[in-house]
């Protein structure tokens, strides 16, 4: 037996089948009638929720819910149980078990209800001998139910016999319960709604988890409002904090009543959560169920005090025999605010009867494939595993692509302390890397991703014998549905730190730095460079080039083997060799590319840079005919040298005319050092 947190109240609920008396033994008990509604005490069935509290010998307050028996209104009963700690199950003692007996049970049971007392009622309007009779058959009933050790206690709510015996055996019972938050969000299912003249819009449930103060700041979920709480009741009683396990009324700031519905969630303000229609679970089929659930069966959901449709997807299986359990993903119609290890009970959708509940294990972390190893391991972990064996589950499914904080939290149902310490372990222990402050990815994943990156550099430098590198933008586009990009620039950088990887500006070569030419792109190499050496401060351009070398080659000029094979390649090949060529050297400053279109001697460029600087020596602007002058060029080349040496921080532009840039300058405050 363990004892419950003192900080955490009680609530106990009503079940059982209609006109078996609950509503009248909570009056009993509570002297409160919880059938409030016209209708309600017209037709003299419950058919909403109803609420009271209950003080106990000791001075114990529980919270009472008081649920519907009748069929139809299964759904209002949902709505109330799943809230409830213990359960005060009612079956009269002139009727006996019966079908909502039976479907009141199931539905405690899949909520995990464990605790209760069973109160046979009417005991008064029937021989002593035929209740003898009906509570054998009770108990033979309860022996394969959740409630087989619950103590059973007559009663009759008319002559007030057993009330201390069921006040006693409450009083037991919970003792006996153990209870922690349900999980870990700050958050209240809606059950009812009103408005309360002179205050605004109210709105009641059992507190799941955490606590609520006047004043905090709340959002609604699924609508995604903002509110304030204006004030708070507990058992009638003005609080100024409710607690996790209490009723509580909420007053709402700046809400309207028809912007909200029963099955909507007040949560904290500072939750970070949304609401999802995606949710995983590990649901298990009732025994009593009359065909098995199928893939693709759409299925009523009631979770909280909320009734959502949605299909189900059978994730390891085609179907799920009566009293089996499975994987299953539930695809809502609309989305709901839920999270690791909350309850719920599906049921068909027509006819409506329950037929199976389950444990939500993830939710939001999008659409799983039905059979695949990677999404059931992973909800196999998230179900049962330490919170590092959820974390490392989960980055196992997203190998190189990685994840964040945010979204580990949601695919391993952990809170975000248990996230980071998850991580923090799982980095000392070399199985995960945090490449970024956005991404954590597994240690395999990482090095799957490695070898992929090295692989790509090493196909493409053999295919592309004239580039000295690929580019990391192409890199990147290339693995991106693979491979995070962050993850790419971590490994870039540590193969660069380990001298693996060499990086010019924007290109990578894995290996050395040196690219080995082949014996006719040498021999092209040196015509090239031939030819612009020639130029001068004139330049070539680009078709000069291409146009020249096609011609020296296939001429006859170049000798060796280099040149034969360069002579036994079709124009078209040869063309595009120069090309690539011409930008191999040009990123590799053999040769200097001046835009738009010229190619000068890298030798040249810098003996311009020279020049211009003896001119500063004795003149404070240059104008475009001074370079002119300086060069012997036209005023076709000038202008785009004056530009390049502008971009090279050599002169530096000022409306028409140049000054001296940083470079100049540095070398000049050198020099006069």
């Amino acid at each position: 037996m363990t004892t419950r947190h003192a900080h955490r109240p009680l609530i106990v609920g009503t079940a059982g089948h209609i006109d078996h008396g609950k509503t009248a033994l909570i009056r009993l008990l509570t002297g409160v009638d919880t059938d409030r509604l016209k209708q309600e005490k017209e037709r003299g069935i419950s058919i909403e929720l109803g609420f009271a509290s209950l003080t106990l010998p000791s001075g114990q307050l529980l919270g009472v819910v008081d649920v519907p028996g009748h069929e139809r209104f299964i759904k209002n009963m949902l709505a109330g149980a799943g809230g409830i700690d213990l359960i005060l199950f009612v079956i009269a003692g002139d009727e006996g078990v019966m079908p909502q007996t039976r479907e009141h049970m199931d539905i405690i049971d899949l909520l995990g209800i464990e605790r209760g007392v069973v109160a046979l009622t009417k005991v008064d309007m029937v021989e002593s001998d035929f209740v003898d009779i009906v509570e054998e058959t009770v108990r033979e009933y309860l022996d394969e139910t959740c409630l087989k050790s619950a103590q059973v206690v007559r009663i009759s709510s008319t002559t007030g016999e057993g009330r201390e015996e069921i006040l006693a055996a409450l009083e037991k019972v919970s003792a006996e319960v153990h209870l922690g938050e349900r999980g870990h969000l700050t958050r209240l299912p809606i059950d009812r709604i009103f408005i309360m003249e002179g205050f605004g819009t109210v709105v009641t449930g059992t507190l799941w988890a955490g606590r609520l103060r006047e004043g905090d700041s709340v959002r609604i979920l699924p609508e995604g409002l903002t509110s304030r709480i204006k004030s708070l009741e507990v058992h009638n009683q003005k609080v100024g904090e409710a607690l996790a396990g209490q009723r509580v009324a909420v007053v709402l700031h700046g809400v309207e009543k028809a912007s909200i519905q029963r099955g909507d969630w007040v949560l904290a303000g500072d939750e970070t959560t949304q609401a999802t229609p995606l949710v995983d679970a590990q649901v298990r089929v009732l025994r009593s169920a009359e065909k098995p659930l199928t893939n693709g069966q759409r299925v009523r959901f009631h979770l909280g005090s909320a009734e959502l449709l949605g299909r189900l997807v059978l994730l390891d299986g085609d179907e799920l025999a009566p009293g089996t359990e499975g994987w299953v993903q539930l695809r809502l119609e609309k989305a709901i605010l839920t999270e690791r290890g909350d309850r719920f009970v599906l049921r068909t959708y027509s006819p409506m009867h329950t037929v199976a509940g389950g444990v939500v294990v993830t939710a939001g972390v999008g659409r799983r494939r039905r059979h695949r190893k990677e999404d059931l391991e992973a909800l196999r972990h998230a179900a049962s595993g330490s919170p590092e064996e959820r974390v490392s589950a989960a980055l196992a499914r997203h190998g190189g692509r990685g994840t964040g904080r945010a979204e580990l939290g949601k695919e391993s149902g952990c809170t975000e302390e248990e996230v980071a310490g998850a991580i923090a372990a799982l980095v000392a222990a070399s199985q995960a890397r945090e490449v970024s402050k956005r991404l954590i990815v597994a240690a395999g994943g990482y090095a799957t991703a490695a070898e992929r990156l090295r692989g790509i550099l090493e196909g493409y430098q053999r295919g592309h014998r004239l580039s000295w590198g690929i580019l990391k933008s192409e890199l990147k586009k290339r693995v991106e549905s693979a491979i995070h990009a962050d993850l790419v620039e971590a490994w870039v950088q540590e193969e660069s730190r380990a001298g693996r990887l060499s990086v010019r500006g924007d290109r990578l070569r894995f290996g050395s730095d040196r690219l080995e030419l082949l014996p006719e792109h040498e021999a092209l190499r040196e015509v090239i460079h031939a030819y612009v050496r020639e130029a001068g401060f004139s330049g070539r351009t680009h078709k000069e080039l291409q146009t020249e070398a096609l011609a020296r080659v296939k001429g006859g000029v170049l000798q060796g083997d280099g040149a034969k094979a360069l002579r036994a390649m079709p124009a078209d090949r040869l063309a595009k060799d120069i090309d690539a060529l011409l930008l191999l050297l040009s990123e590799s400053r053999d040769i200097a590319r001046v835009p738009p279109h010229f190619f000068f001697s890298a030798e040249l460029i810098g003996e311009a840079a020279e020049r211009v600087r003896q001119f500063f020596r004795d003149h404070d602007e240059m104008r475009v005919a001074d370079l002119k002058g300086l060069l012997q060029v036209t005023r076709k080349q000038a202008v785009p040298l004056l530009e390049h040496l502008d971009q090279t921080r050599v002169t530096q532009r000022r409306g028409d005319v140049r000054v001296p840039g940083p470079r100049l300058r540095a070398s000049e405050a050198e020099d006069g050092s």
